[in-house]
């Protein structure tokens, strides 16, 4: 049986329409794209989704057709299109979005050109494909315009505790088990106690471990390997953060899980990397 704080990762790590799912390309994949400026997909089809219920998916690991989403708001395709360049963005972080962009699901099926099929398929090229490819689409189906600004938060700042962290960093070249791969090479195993995470960076690890709470974690450990992450074994985090009546508290929780890695977290304030809509408009179907 998963814990809160178990099911709070499941969510952020294993479904869409989440957080998580769109703040996973490094600064580095951005900086360098390898691909030229204004590339587009070579067939889009975009429905809006009344069905009440799922499923959701979002191709967070692009297949060799393109890009395909099913029931999932167009927020979460803004935030994987304009990463932001220091890091994970979250949803209260992207500014004057109209309501219909958290709440209309869309099902959307961008095809890439056998011409750029060799690009794509390139592990080095895709993350900034992927990124050129969704602002075109977005520009010219959704009209959207933006701009970056930034503004400061109260967050938890993640550092490394008295005793050192424990963490298995990875060995070159070690192979991951077949699971959800992510933009930036993290790996998601599900397992009966929570998923096992391989491949994860610091900052991938924080951003997910922020889902569903006020203040967002910041990674300031300065680990910049990467990393195979055990969920702590659930019963023992819950009981660590029950209170007096039984009840786990969330906060207490994330404390006592991040703890159990030889980290922990301090209270600070940030300025943040923000995405704010200049314009945007509900797309015509086809």
């Amino acid at each position: 049986m998963l814990n809160s704080m178990q099911n709070r990762l499941a969510r952020s790590l294993l479904l869409p329409g989440v957080i998580f799912s769109a703040t996973l390309v490094s600064a580095q994949q951005i900086a360098t794209p390898a691909v030229a400026p204004g590339k587009s997909f070579d067939v889009v089809s975009i429905r809006q989704n009344i069905s009440p219920t799922g499923p959701n998916t979002l191709q967070l690991s692009p297949g060799p057709t393109g890009f395909q989403i099913t029931h999932m708001p167009l927020e979460l395709v803004l935030m994987t299109a304009y990463v932001p360049k220091a890091g994970g963005m979250f949803l209260n972080n992207i500014e004057n979005r109209p309501d219909w962009v958290h709440n209309d699901r869309y099902d959307i099926d961008a095809r890439i050109s056998d011409a750029d099929r060799a690009a794509w398929n390139d592990p080095k090229n895709q993350p900034a494909m992927l990124q050129q490819m969704l602002q075109t689409m977005l520009a010219d189906r959704f009209k959207l315009a933006v701009h970056r600004g930034s503004k400061e938060v109260s967050v938890e700042e993640m550092v490394i505790a008295k005793g050192g962290p424990k963490l298995t960093e990875r060995k070159p070249d070690e192979p991951i088990p077949a699971g959800r791969v992510l933009p930036d090479g993290g790996v998601i195993v599900p397992g009966q106690n929570g998923p096992r995470l391989y491949n994860f960076s610091m900052s991938t690890f924080a951003t997910a471990l922020s889902e569903g709470f006020d203040r967002p974690i910041v990674d300031k450990t300065g680990l910049t390997g990467r990393y195979d992450i055990d969920m702590p074994n659930p019963e023992r985090i819950a009981h660590a953060a029950g209170t007096d009546n039984g009840q786990v508290d969330p906060e207490a929780e994330r404390i006592e899980m991040i703890r159990s890695l030889g980290l922990k977290l301090q209270p600070a304030k940030e300025q943040v990397e923000t995405l704010i809509i200049d314009h945007i408009e509900k797309p015509t179907e086809n």
